[in-house]
């Protein structure tokens, strides 16, 4: 599904992606690789950075997993 360089941050973009999240990738120019974005089309839905290049790999993708499971738009019970 996502195409990342890091394998935790792979798995953390694909664990959003099957709970519902959809991934926005940024320019080939961007400092960051996209965003995440939850199921909820309102402008208050919440959404993550997916960083390039984070300086700990494993700490950006648990807090990506974070968001992912602390969504109030998410209908599913973790």
């Amino acid at each position: 599904m996502s195409s990342h360089k890091n394998k935790h941050i792979k798995a953390a973009v694909d664990y959003a992606l099957d709970h519902g999240w959809r991934l926005v990738l940024a320019g080939p120019r961007a400092h960051i690789r996209g965003t995440l974005y939850c199921s909820h089309k309102g402008r208050d839905g919440c959404f993550r950075r997916v960083f390039s290049t984070p300086r700990v790999p494993e700490n950006h993708a648990r807090h990506l997993r974070n968001a992912v499971d602390h969504c109030s738009h998410s209908t599913e019970t973790h």
